[in-house]
């Protein structure tokens, strides 16, 4: 049986759903209602309750369905070309489904399977960008062991993707003085690695005599006064973790907020980095923001991408040093340029994919110590489970 979670509710009626999905026994449950966070990144499901969300919400109802099925559909409206908010929570939040060990599968470094693959699919209305929509299907599929089943427009619910609106340039002619810097992580700032790696760009900012603000979207507090910061400043930089395939559906909430126009020409760059080392890990994200910024009356400044990150939280203070020390000589560099369109950022992000004798000796010495790691914090934060337990099977 296919699961089918409605996040519209009563704006298209099942028997649309049903029509799309002819020939498929399918489960439909109405998520619009439902008390569903965001996923904060907290990884206690990974490493403190493996299997179990922190956040005791409707979701654990999904869960418990979802590892009983092979085969998952999102039905949802679309912003910016991608998924609504509302969408994308539902997958942030399937992190449960995978557990925090860290192996090759299909040549990619990815997490172990807590349960079983899953098949996943897309029914969207509004302005969907088609390509990148099946894109993310595929990546995110991939990721959890499972095969695309594809995005569709749900008939008379489909909207055309406006052009990209002319954005004047001229505020790229003016020196960098000032860098509005908003952190996109849904993790609180204290065990953000958002964090950490933000203020070790900044100090290369500071060495060149640039002055920087942060808000941080982990607290909706803030979000205000991001806002006000975004609107009336000339360059805005959002910094953010890889979150399946994209940006945290916490940041495309916020994102939705901003108005689409703006009287002042103004910059948008992205400082996207991830717990995977390659590159490819992040080709999908990075299309989704080099058109982003037009849909918010910015012009596209780059995005400055870097793996490797996940342990910044789990390892030792020396080697966290280690692992955020090439980010000042980046923002050393974004300070003097302006931009990440330069073949230094370019060549940030590291290697596209390991060659497969990389990937042995990767498996063989590099792994077995990262996934010792995890057990040894894991029992640290009080953990008495195995990190690959099932907590769901019966």
């Amino acid at each position: 049986m296919d699961l089918v979670l409605n996040t519209l509710g009563a704006e298209v009626s099942e028997g649309v759903f049903r029509a799309l999905l002819s020939g498929k026994e399918v489960e439909i449950m109405d998520t619009s209602l439902m008390k569903i966070a965001h996923c904060v990144g907290c990884n206690q499901c990974w490493l403190r309750t493996p299997g179990v969300c922190a956040f005791k919400d409707d979701y654990e109802e999904i869960l418990k369905k979802l590892v009983k099925t092979d085969s998952l559909w999102i039905v949802t409206d679309t912003r910016f070309g991608f998924l609504d908010y509302r969408g994308k929570r539902l997958m942030d939040r399937v992190m449960p489904m995978l557990n925090m060990y860290i192996g090759f599968r299909d040549g990619w470094m990815r997490h172990e399977l807590r349960y079983h693959p899953l098949n996943i699919g897309l029914l969207y209305k509004g302005a969907g960008d088609q390509a990148l929509l099946e894109d993310w299907c595929v990546r995110t599929a991939a990721n959890i062991g499972g095969k695309s089943l594809g995005a569709y427009a749900i008939p008379g619910a489909v909207e055309k993707l406006s052009a990209s609106p002319v954005i004047s340039n001229a505020v790229e002619k003016s020196s960098l003085r000032h860098l509005v810097i908003i952190n996109g992580s849904p993790r609180v700032e204290k065990f953000s690695n958002t964090d950490k790696i933000i203020r070790s760009f900044a100090k290369g900012l500071e060495e060149e005599g640039v002055t920087w603000e942060l808000h941080n979207l982990s607290d909706c507090k803030q979000w205000d006064a991001a806002r006000n910061a975004f609107l009336t400043h000339e360059r805005t930089l959002i910094a953010f973790p890889l979150y399946v395939e994209c940006v945290p559906s916490l940041m495309l909430e916020f994102l939705s907020t901003l108005p689409a126009e703006r009287k002042v020409p103004g910059q948008l760059f992205f400082l996207l980095h991830g717990g995977m080392d390659e590159g490819n890990e992040f080709r999908l994200a990075e299309r989704f923001l080099q058109k982003l910024p037009a849909q918010l009356g910015r012009s596209y400044g780059g995005t400055l991408i870097k793996g490797g990150s996940f342990r910044i939280r789990t390892t030792t203070d020396e080697e966290r040093a280690k692992m955020v020390a090439p980010w000042p000589p980046m923002g050393k560099l974004f300070a003097q340029k302006g931009t990440f369109l330069t073949p230094e950022a370019e060549r940030f992000i590291g290697p596209e994919q390991y060659p497969w004798i990389l990937r042995k000796l990767v498996s063989l010495l590099f792994l077995k110590k990262v996934n010792g790691e995890f057990d040894n914090f894991a029992k640290g934060w009080g953990c008495t489970r195995p990190l690959n337990d099932k907590p769901y099977v019966q």
